[in-house]
C-alpha cells in the first residue's frame, strides 16, 4: 500500500513539474502588423468576417494561425520570430489568389499585403440634409475584376463599426441603377425617429459582386446632425 501511495505521489509531482515547465514557455514578443490594400490605399472589409493565415516554415506542429483583418484593412499578430508564410483566404472581397506571402519577422515587422478587389467604390462623400433629416452617400463605383455587380448599399450606424452585420438603417440600389457605372451613385436615407435625435451617426458604403458573400467598404465617416 505504502508503495502504491509513493508511486502516486511521485507521478502526480511529475505532472505538476510538467505543467510548470509548460506554463513557464516564453509568450511570443515581436509584432507583425500589416495592411490589406488596393493601390496603395487599405481595403474595407465586414468586421471580423475576414482573415489572413500564416505558417511557420520549419515549425514541428504547423499549425495555422489566423489573423483577422479589421474594418479599415489593418491587421496584428503577437508572434515569435522567424520565417513565416502568408496566406490571402478566399470568401473576401477582392479575386483569390493561391500565392503565399513569405515574411520574416524581427522585432516589430509591417508587412502589407496587396489583394485586386471585385469592386471599389473611390472619392466617397456623405452629407446630411437637417430640413428633411437625409443622410445621403455618393461614391465612384469602379469593376476591378471579372465579377458582376450585385448592389451598392449606404448603410447608417450608431457606433464606429459599421457594415451589413452592424448598422441601425441601410439603403441600397440595384439591377438597373447600377447598369452605368461612368457616374457616381448616389444613396439617400432619411432618418428613423431614434437617429434624429442623435448628436452624429456612423456612414459608410459597400459594393457586393456576383460571388461573393462579402462587400468592398468605404472608410466609415462620422456625420454630425446638431
Amino acid at each position: 500500500m505504502k508503495s502504491k501511495i509513493l508511486s502516486i505521489a511521485v507521478l502526480a509531482s511529475l505532472v505538476i513539474l510538467a505543467g510548470c515547465e509548460f506554463d513557464n514557455y516564453d509568450e511570443p514578443q515581436s509584432t507583425l502588423t500589416g495592411n490589406v490594400t488596393y493601390n496603395g490605399a487599405n481595403v474595407g472589409v465586414r468586421s471580423g468576417a475576414t482573415q489572413l493565415e500564416l505558417w511557420q516554415y520549419g515549425f514541428a506542429l504547423r499549425q495555422k494561425i489566423p489573423v483577422q483583418i479589421a474594418q479599415d484593412g489593418t491587421f496584428s499578430a503577437r508572434l515569435f520570430d522567424g520565417n513565416y508564410k502568408l496566406v490571402r483566404l478566399a470568401g473576401a472581397p477582392w479575386s483569390n489568389q493561391t500565392d503565399s506571402i513569405s515574411v520574416t519577422v524581427s522585432g516589430s515587422t509591417t508587412v502589407n499585403v496587396p489583394v485586386t478587389p471585385y469592386y471599389v467604390i473611390t472619392n466617397p462623400a456623405f452629407s446630411y440634409t437637417s430640413g428633411t433629416k437625409t443622410i445621403s452617400g455618393s461614391g465612384l463605383v469602379t469593376k476591378v475584376g471579372t465579377a458582376n455587380i450585385t448592389s451598392v448599399t449606404l448603410y447608417v450606424g450608431v457606433t464606429n463599426i459599421v457594415d451589413a452585420n452592424n448598422n441601425s438603417q441601410n439603403t441600397t440600389i440595384s439591377g438597373a441603377a447600377l447598369a452605368d457605372l461612368s457616374t457616381p451613385k448616389t444613396l439617400n436615407i432619411v432618418l428613423s425617429t431614434a437617429n434624429q435625435a442623435r448628436q452624429y451617426v456612423f456612414v459608410r458604403m459597400g459594393v457586393l459582386s456576383a460571388g461573393s458573400a462579402e462587400r468592398f467598404y468605404t472608410p466609415v465617416q462620422k456625420v454630425a446632425l446638431q
